[in-house]
């Protein structure tokens, strides 16, 4: 039987370990997607070796994934199965899913609900449409503030601070629909707080319609967004004015049931 003092050291030892592979991990929680061994090692101020081990260890346990060409790191998928299962245990997302998966039967089409997280919008609940061709994201995925329909619902209702600084940055364009203008969004986030509903048409997604709606917290701040959308296909310009009343009913319901449950 080892020694108390020993039994300490080893724990001791093993909790450094834990906090640096904790370390290294959050370097991911930032806007790259993939991260080399130098990158972590500057960003981490843990030389290269010691980063080179514990990304070697994380990778065995599927935390992380090597590319075998460009031997840079990304996210593994025990990583985003944990975040999902989090997300999902979420008290608002339980409140919410009833009310998810109706107006995905009422449409036919994928419905997500998502949060603020680091400037991004952050889906915390998907319910996906029976259709072959349909919304593609994942619990636990990102999307930009300034083209989602969500991230606009989202972006117009925080303070004039957080505004401005999404809107002094670079806004990339992902389509030849994404608006860039930094000035002509602003005016659109007005008119999403005064509407209380946004779209995207084709503005993330080139194609891809979406109509989306605040949830509301107890004292009546906006805590989330809902979202339901599709291909231009099945979703003409009509079709997303239906879906846009339908959504802000279904944010009305959400909201109600978050404030009862409180």
């Amino acid at each position: 039987m080892p020694r108390a003092g020993n039994t300490t050291r080893a724990n001791r030892s093993h909790m450094t370990i834990i906090d640096k592979a904790m370390v290294v991990l959050r370097q991911f929680a930032g806007n790259a997607r993939t991260l080399g061994v130098s990158d972590l090692s500057r960003t981490t101020g843990m030389d290269k070796a010691s980063v080179h081990r514990l990304m070697k260890a994380l990778a065995r346990h599927h935390f992380v994934e090597q590319d075998p060409v460009t031997r840079r790191y990304e996210l593994g998928l025990l990583a985003v199965e944990l975040a999902g299962a989090k997300l999902r245990q979420m008290p608002l997302a339980e409140v919410a899913q009833p009310h998810l998966a109706r107006l995905s039967q009422d449409t036919g089409e994928t419905v997500q609900m998502s949060v603020l997280h680091d400037l991004r919008v952050l889906y915390i609940a998907i319910v996906e449409s029976p259709q072959p061709i349909r919304v593609a994201a994942g619990v636990g995925a990102f999307g930009p503030l300034h083209c989602t329909a969500a991230g606009k619902v989202l972006l117009a209702f925080q303070p004039k601070s957080v505004r401005e600084d999404v809107l002094k940055r670079s806004l990339r364009r992902y389509t030849p629909n994404t608006l860039t203008d930094a000035a002509k969004l602003r005016r659109e986030l007005d008119q999403v707080a005064r509407d209380g509903r946004a779209i995207d048409d084709g503005g993330f997604v080139e194609h891809l319609r979406v109509a989306a709606a605040p949830i509301r917290g107890r004292s009546g701040e906006v805590i989330a967004a809902v979202a339901v959308g599709g291909p231009s296909i099945r979703v003409t310009r009509r079709q997303l004015s239906k879906f846009a009343s339908l959504v802000v009913a279904t944010a009305a319901a959400i909201s109600r049931d978050v404030a009862s449950a409180a």
